[in-house]
């Protein structure tokens, strides 16, 4: 069984990858509408591995027998200037989540939780991709 600060700070992090899904949908939908097809596409693909992720933590925390939590999740931003402007948020974002992973990852580690530190290891991964 997860410690209950191990299990919050999954479960946040399970929202911040269903904001990051919503995200990059969202994203992929104003591409769309201005006729950035290969972005658009891109962000939809994006958006599906964001689910993935989310999808993974929250089989993870089910499995060690804990109660994933989906809050609320924020709107993303549908407006925008350009296509740079989405990559430069885009950018921004990723660096966002692999701060929140590496965070998650120094919890696991410091409090001595090594099954999640290890399961934690293909987010770090992903994140370095």
């Amino acid at each position: 069984m997860l410690a209950k600060t191990m299990v919050e700070k999954l479960n946040e992090q399970i929202n911040l990858e269903f904001y990051s899904s919503n995200l990059y949908l969202q994203m992929s939908a104003w591409c769309e509408n201005h006729g950035f097809e290969g972005a658009a596409l891109m962000l939809h693909k994006h958006a599906g591995e964001e689910m993935l992720h989310m999808n993974r933590l929250f089989t993870y925390v089910s499995e060690t027998g804990a109660l994933p939590l989906l809050g609320a999740i924020e709107a993303p931003p549908h407006e925008f200037i350009s296509l740079k402007e989405i990559f430069e948020a885009t950018y921004k974002h990723e660096c966002l989540i692999t701060r929140a992973i590496n965070a998650l990852t120094h919890v696991a580690f410091s409090t001595q939780d090594y099954s999640t530190f290890n399961f934690l290891q293909w987010y770090v991964a992903e994140q370095h991709e």
